[in-house]
């Protein structure tokens, strides 16, 4: 590489190859508001799919690791991304009058 000149490295590499925007869509379908920003940062260092939504469920979601197992919560994330369905109205939404 030439002097001045930037590459990916590591992390930045695999985080580029995680589509951050389905996975969102695809929390979001579950009910879980899901922050793009959120989402990048806890799945910075991941090296696929999956390792992207654990890290962000144990960091964002903890909480519904009292009731789902992690690995479930994984699957779930990765069936509705599969789905690739849009995410239904949720109770948390507010739309003012």
């Amino acid at each position: 590489m030439a002097a001045g000149e930037t590459g990916r490295t590591g992390a930045a590499a695999r985080s580029a190859a995680i589509d951050h925007e389905a996975l969102a869509r695809a929390l979001r379908a579950l009910g879980m508001h899901a922050e793009d920003d959120a989402l990048r940062a806890a799945a910075g260092g991941a090296r696929d799919e999956a390792e992207a939504i654990r890290a962000y469920i144990l960091r964002e979601r903890a909480h519904l690791l009292s009731c789902y197992d992690l690995e479930a919560l994984v699957a779930l994330v990765q069936s509705a991304r599969a789905a690739n369905s849009e995410p239904a109205p949720m109770l948390e939404s507010y739309a003012p009058a």
